[in-house]
């Protein structure tokens, strides 16, 4: 005789702690049209469940020696196959993600907590673009990297190992609602493999920078930032003169949390950073600005950044002033005033010394050539001395990649920050800018 499986029939019987079915009795259950007959034992192995409860009460209610009646559930026999190897002591494990989310459904709907336990522990299934992905939980186990997409997403679908179907109205249930697999069909296959193979330890060679900006896109989109900060666009070294190791990074890439500052003396602080998740110790920090972003006044030996970069300099002072427990008084930078068409917002203190490698107009300049310098290169030929000289006289140089060491710079009532050229490559011609320019197409 068979029986329906409702939700409140289900809902009726209390859970017991361990089951009370006699190990050797057979019992049946039918799922959609295959019969399946398991042992006490077997059923016992995974308790308590929906099976363990109906065969209990109706040992209950009828004795052990009564006809037991059979169990019918609509439900796929092929997924139950699975369960019932499981069940038999077999380890049962998902093919893809398909598979996994109709175990996992079932496993509920049958409450069945230690298949539910372990396939929340299992690995992740997931299909992204048009590839399949079977993903070990531990792989995300490096700083930065959890939580991210995956262990966030897969806890919608799968909240917790007690909750079934978490929300769910289940008054009169029949069977639990359809689980789509999970899947993102809008990123790269291939480019997630290679993240996984990051992720494993492996070296990757980035091919170009468009491959670089690739891997980058998708680590923020699944939310792996500690791959991320390795990815970015870096150089560090150790540099014998300073005896100091230092960090190249684009000032896009500069985290609050890795600022840091050291004292060289009593008065001025080396600006410092540290890649966050990745860098144990902080390097010197050189800072490269390019896309044309800052214009240099040689007069008042300042530097006005434009656009974004405008707005990532002032929030970078402001992380550094709180850093260093200035935050709230005499600001690090100061609005200019200059008045050159293209050039508004905060300056900043700019400063070149023996060490600076300075490119203007496309030819190196030499250190006694620099703005601010009043003696004059008696080797460079008088008509290269007066092109540089005209050069210069301008007042302002549009810097189209530059790099900068920050230090700070206190006195006894202010503090300012202070950037010192490292390498800048600078113009003062619109005819250099158009110099660089292609042909669409070319």
């Amino acid at each position: 005789m068979a029986s329906n499986d409702s939700d409140s029939q289900r809902s009726s019987t209390p859970k017991r702690a361990k089951s009370t079915l006699p190990a050797e009795k057979v019992f049946s259950i039918q799922i959609g049209t295959q019969l399946f007959r398991l042992s006490g034992a077997s059923i016992a192995s995974d308790a308590p469940s929906y099976f363990s409860q109906f065969f209990e009460e109706q040992l209950l209610q009828n004795g052990e020696n009564a006809t037991i009646r059979t169990l019918y559930i609509d439900r796929d026999p092929e997924t139950f196959r699975e369960i019932a190897r499981h069940l038999q002591g077999y380890h049962v494990e998902p093919k893809d993600e398909g598979e996994f989310v109709k175990l996992f459904a079932d496993a509920q709907f049958y409450t069945l907590p230690r298949l539910i336990s372990q396939l929340f522990e299992s690995q992740i299934f997931i299909q992204i673009g048009e590839r399949h992905f079977q993903i070990s939980r531990d792989i995300f186990s490096g700083p930065g990297d959890s939580p991210n997409f995956f262990t966030l997403g897969f806890a919608v679908f799968f909240a917790n190992p007690s909750e079934i179907f978490p929300g769910l109205d289940r008054h009169g249930l029949l069977r639990p609602p359809a689980i789509v697999p999970p899947r993102v069909t809008h990123r790269s296959g291939d480019v997630f493999a290679e993240l996984l193979h990051l992720l494993r330890g492996y070296p990757l060679q980035i091919r170009n920078e468009e491959h670089r900006a690739e891997l980058l896109r998708d680590c923020r989109y699944f939310h792996l930032r500690g791959l991320e900060q390795k990815l970015i666009p870096h150089h560090i070294s150790f540099n014998p003169i300073r005896q100091q190791s230092e960090i190249v990074i684009r000032l896009d890439d500069v985290r609050p949390s890795g600022v840091r500052h050291a004292r060289d003396d009593s008065s001025r602080d080396r600006v410092t950073y540290a890649r966050p998740f990745v860098d144990e110790t902080p390097h010197d920090l050189i800072l490269e600005i390019g896309d044309e972003s800052t214009i240099l006044d040689t007069r008042t030996m300042r530097a006005v950044f434009l656009n974004l970069a405008n707005a990532r300099m002032s929030s970078l002072a402001q992380v550094i002033a709180k850093t260093m427990g200035l935050e709230g008084k005499t600001p690090l930078y100061r609005t200019t005033d200059v008045a050159h068409p293209s050039t508004g917002g905060e300056g900043f203190s700019i400063r070149f010394d023996r060490e600076t490698e300075l490119i203007l107009n496309g030819q190196t300049v030499d250190y006694m050539d620099f703005p601010g310098r009043t003696a004059k290169s008696s080797e460079h030929p008088p008509a290269k001395r007066k092109r540089v000289d005209e050069d210069l006289q301008s007042g302002f140089l549009v810097v189209k990649n530059g790099q900068w060491r920050l230090v700070v710079d206190s006195g006894p009532a202010s503090a300012e920050l202070v950037l010192i050229a490292v390498k800048l490559d600078v113009y003062t011609e619109e005819r250099v800018r158009n110099r660089s320019r292609v042909f669409l197409g070319s």
